[in-house]
């Protein structure tokens, strides 16, 4: 009697789980954890919805040789992260990465043991899952208190409690943890869903074991890591017209009641008012975007959520490769661009101004006409000396060469000659050249004057190729301005950043503040037309600088969230529909117009054109003279040269007795 009693009672649960497997978990691949106090048998009618993968806790060490998968490789890179981790948490990790378990179905004592471990193994795992479920089953009284203080019992929604409340094992509670509500009214206290009688192999009342808690969160709270980013995140104290409670300082505070607004903290806020959850905040670490380092700790935002102070972290959040290693992340949210402020093109000294009316190829044609001239000259000067002068008072070609050169320039120059010509065809040479010298010197002086009205100025680093040419140095208050792009192989990104350097804000004021900026400022470029800038950049600087005509770079933003937070497939839900509507650009435009200084954005807009646009004639100045000047002392000097040249050569002549 008491064998047949026995086996009844190890019949019960292959009852009961079989039926729940073949009801709710179907296409699923279960990891079941053997435990030798409870007998369950999957059948044979179960085996087509799921796929069993059988871990025996208690000789874990055995059955890695056996396993057909080498855990050496994880095993030393856990190692090589400074990562804890024991034989159950290894197990469970390779379990997740090679077979993708969803389900898990574990037994009596080891459940406190696997919660532990299941978090981290999460976490450790590349593949992650939004469709976890957990089935735990003991015998009555045999958990203590103390296993559901973990706060896995919390954060997960998908839980089932499959409780033997009798040493017959004829009748088993269902029960689940509650989830919804805030914190303060206990969500991982469990609630009776229903009870299974195993003579009868029926369920009391049929209710439905994963109940979908989500579409009612009863006020939950969803706590942001966020930070004063605008327009992501807009963060205002003391405000009368407060939305949300900033927990990271004291509830008797002033400070504790804010006002939250922004691009991305709109999707958070209509996010909690269509699932009926409450938005709180908590600025105590988020003093910056952060980071997440490999041995799964981190500072700032980040770090806030993988420490579970929050969770959801936004604020121009980049996907990040660091963060994704052990954080989640949602669908993008906007496209941001990275670019830069960089100082406005200076004036030039017009050095070369006698040389920019014409272009090089019509300065050549010009030489080829004074050449031609010249030539045409001499041949006519010969031609009259040799036809109207007699011999002995006839010159020769070096006379005729140096006469035509002469009044070439003389003509090109708009100077008279001191030349007699008896011949007709020299007289209408000489008229005809003028002319043409006339023209020429007349389209030039119009050229010149043009120029001498509008300032030369020098070529500003407004694009990727002119910032690594002119070695710019380019600066932000933050490694997350750049973290996308450090691990880059291209020359390029490589040269730009060897001239990248990290300033506290104060110091990127005072060197926005100087009389000349030698130094590019980020900012970054939202989708529809407006920046993010840094208060830093104050509008007398911004008067001294212009935007880049294109982006360094640019990445989507999105949100950080803690691994298998259940709340994730809704918030994208919700994303989706957000893009779709076409909010994201109203929201840009409404958050702008209610958070950020609308001059200084116009202001940064006005700089793009500044590099080409005419600002007018100008008065001039001595810079716009440089040039001739150039050309006056050039030939001053010239001419003292030859000067001296012509009295040396006097002075060596023999005087005549």
């Amino acid at each position: 009697m008491f064998k047949m009693k026995l086996l009844f009672v190890q019949q019960s649960w292959s009852l009961v789980l079989n039926s729940i497997i073949a009801t709710y978990l179907n296409g699923s691949t279960i990891c079941l954890f053997w435990n030798r106090n409870f007998e369950f048998q999957p059948q044979d009618f179960v085996a087509d919805y799921a796929s069993f993968v059988g871990i025996h806790i208690n000789n874990l060490k055995e059955r890695f040789d056996e396993d057909v998968v080498d855990v050496r490789p994880r095993k030393k890179q856990l190692q090589e992260n400074n990562l804890q981790y024991d034989d159950l948490l290894l197990k469970l990790m390779i379990s997740i990465e090679v077979t993708h378990c969803e389900t898990f179905m574990v037994f009596g004592k080891d459940i406190a043991r696997f919660v532990g471990a299941f978090t981290n193994a999460s976490m450790y795992s590349i593949w992650r899952s939004l469709h976890n479920r957990f089935v735990f089953s003991h015998m009555a009284d045999e958990l203590n208190e103390d296993c559901y203080k973990n706060t896995f019992f919390e954060d997960q929604p998908n839980i089932l409690f499959i409780v033997q409340t009798n040493a017959s094992g004829t009748v088993f509670e269902m029960k689940t943890n509650k989830y919804v509500g805030t914190r303060a009214e206990k969500p991982a206290q469990l609630q009776l869903l229903d009870r299974y009688y195993v003579v009868e192999k029926r369920f009391q009342l049929n209710n439905s074991l994963f109940p979908n808690k989500l579409k009612d969160l009863q006020g939950r709270e969803v706590v942001i890591a966020g930070f004063d980013y605008r327009p992501y995140t807009v963060i205002k104290c003391n405000t009368e017209n407060s939305n949300t409670r900033d927990i990271g300082v004291a509830q008797v505070s002033e400070l504790s009641k804010v006002y939250i607004d922004g691009t991305e903290a709109r999707v958070v806020l209509n996010f909690c008012e269509k699932f009926n959850c409450t938005v709180q905040i908590d600025t105590s670490g988020a003093d910056d975007w952060g980071t997440v380092y490999q041995n799964m700790s981190g500072d700032g935002a980040m770090g806030m959520i993988i420490n579970h102070k929050a969770d959801i972290c936004i604020g121009a959040m980049y996907s990040w490769y660091e963060g994704y290693t052990y954080l989640d992340l949602s669908m993008y949210l906007v496209r941001s661009g990275i670019t830069c402020l960089v100082p406005a093109p200076l004036r030039l000294a017009s050095w070369n101004l006698p040389l920019q009316p014409f272009q090089a190829n019509l300065w050549a044609a010009v030489l080829v006409y004074l050449c031609l001239e010249t030539l045409g000259l001499v041949l006519a000067y010969r031609s009259e000396q040799v036809l109207y002068v007699s011999a002995s008072a006839s010159e020769g070609w070096w006379c005729c060469a140096m006469l035509g050169l002469a009044t070439s320039f003389k003509l090109f120059i708009s100077q008279s000659g001191n030349s007699k010509t008896t011949s007709v065809t020299v007289r209408v040479l000489l008229f005809a050249c003028f002319l043409n010298d006339i023209i020429i010197t007349s389209i030039y002086g119009g050229g010149l004057a043009s120029i001498l009205t509008i300032p030369s100025m020098s070529e500003a680093a407004d694009t990727v190729p002119r910032l690594r040419n002119h070695r710019l140095q380019w600066a932000a208050n933050s490694e997350a301005w750049v973290s996308a792009i450090r691990g880059s192989d291209e020359p390029l990104v490589k040269d730009l950043l060897s001239n990248f350097h990290i300033y506290s804000d104060e110091q990127l004021l005072r060197f926005a503040q100087e009389t000349q900026v030698r130094l590019g400022f980020t900012v970054e470029r939202l989708p529809f037309g407006h920046f993010a800038i840094g208060d830093y950049l104050v509008p007398e600087a911004i008067d001294k600088m212009v935007i880049m005509q294109e982006d360094l770079y640019y990445q989507y933003t999105v949100a950080f969230v803690p691994r298998l937070w259940p709340l994730l497939e809704q918030f994208n839900t919700l994303i989706y529909s957000w893009h779709s509507s076409g909010f994201d650009k109203y929201w840009e435009y409404r958050v702008v117009a209610d958070n950020l200084n609308v001059q200084k954005q116009q202001q940064v807009e006005s700089t793009m054109s500044r590099s080409q646009e005419d600002i007018g004639p100008v008065r001039l100045g001595m810079s716009n003279f440089a040039g001739i000047i150039l050309v006056w002392v050039l030939g001053s000097t010239v001419a003292t040269l030859v000067f001296a040249a012509e009295l040396f050569a006097t002075n060596l002549k023999i005087p005549d007795n």
